[in-house]
């Protein structure tokens, strides 16, 4: 606009507004690189200066902005006191009229946490949502967001009332608190966090079909304390070195209708040191009389416990129809000993096939293979 005038109107017409350059660094100065930032540094001077013309920047381009469609606006404001000077909730208003397509806001205002608009939570063409800091996410009824695929919040703590939520992923390690409330029957089920929810949100779960769970200390009360009656595929993935065996047979004493059982230990980097605890139980879970069929183990190592509680799978499994071992490598001595002792174990399953590989592939029960 400052070169040539004939941007006065083009700009106002592009697809895609990005103002996340705006947001300071770690020592707190706001930071704007090239042209405009030396322009500014000319005129303003001193932060608190170039951080409201900031905000009027943002808020008067968004009004000019005149594009039918918008696919995507992200919004980074860092700390300051002029928040008065502008209105989110007229930003959101305005993508949610421009069809917006993909919606992110950083607000780290000192200021009290922002409320969005009521339009944002029935946006039909909203796909993907970021929101992060100081935005107060009150989802008001009735809510409908038909095409949204990705939801991203990074909030100080999440409270999720969905009466009708059937599945969800959640990847946290901030250990920020949750709580789900109306207890929505889910389905399906991906949780990978460090915090400890309430006990609503883990008697959610127990109305789970496919369970994919990163282990931690925070989930190891979860096996022995909830029914999974309806769970029938499961996928334990662990990171760091737990004394998880025990906890795993809770987990198989309590999903009566289990089929496919997945433990995957790929993403452990460190060496295994920490001793497993390991005692055959005195009844033989259910599951395995009567349903357990693919059984799967990524990074198998052969240690004295491990081959034990596989030993007892097999011998219990009647239902087996596969079970499957990826090895680190299938060269080294190890590895040949630890194949030729699973060879050797006894299935009580005869039609069971035994497969070996460095990567096994997932086939759930559905009959869809998975990396």
């Amino acid at each position: 606009m400052i070169l040539s005038k004939r941007w006065r109107s083009i700009w106002t017409m592009v697809p895609k507004l990005d103002y996340l350059e705006m947001i300071s660094d770690d020592t707190n100065k706001v930071v704007i690189g090239g042209l405009l930032g030396r322009l500014l540094e000319r005129f303003f001077g001193r932060n608190d200066q170039k951080r409201l013309w900031l905000l009027r920047f943002i808020d008067e381009s968004l009004q000019a902005h005149k594009a039918p469609v918008l696919e995507a606006l992200a919004i980074g404001v860092d700390r300051g006191r002029h928040v008065d000077v502008v209105d989110v909730g007229n930003w959101i208003k305005k993508a949610v009229h421009s069809r917006v397509r993909e919606l992110g806001f950083i607000l780290r205002w000192s200021a009290e946490p922002t409320r969005l608009p009521n339009n944002l939570y029935t946006c039909d063409t909203l796909v993907s949502l970021g929101l992060s800091n100081k935005i107060l996410v009150d989802v008001p009824s009735p809510a409908c967001l038909p095409s949204l695929k990705y939801l991203i919040l990074d909030s100080g703590s999440l409270v999720i009332d969905s009466p009708a939520l059937k599945k969800i992923f959640i990847t946290d390690h901030s250990r920020d608190s949750y709580s789900i409330e109306n207890e929505p029957r889910l389905e399906k089920a991906n949780i990978n966090f460090r915090c400890y929810p309430d006990d609503r949100f883990r008697t959610s779960l127990s109305s789970v079909m496919c369970l994919e769970l990163v282990l931690s200390f925070a989930t190891f009360s979860w096996f022995s304390t909830i029914g999974y009656s309806y769970l029938m595929e499961c996928k334990i993935i662990l990171v760091h070195d737990l004394d998880w065996l025990q906890p795993l047979m809770f987990l198989l004493q309590n999903s009566p209708n289990l089929k496919v059982l997945l433990i995957d230990k790929t993403f452990i980097q460190v060496a295994e040191e920490l001793p497993l605890s390991w005692n055959q139980p005195s009844s033989v879970p259910g599951c395995l009389s009567t349903h357990l069929e693919i059984f799967e183990w990524r990074e198998y190592k052969g240690r004295n416990e491990e081959r034990e509680f596989i030993n007892y799978i097999f011998a219990n499994s009647k239902c087996l129809k596969r079970a499957g071992f990826s090895l680190k490598s299938t060269g080294n001595h190890k590895d040949r000993k630890n194949m030729k002792d699973l060879e050797s174990m006894y299935r009580v399953s005869t039609s069971s096939q035994l497969l070996f590989s460095t990567q096994v592939e997932y086939m759930s029960v559905s009959g869809e293979t998975r990396e």
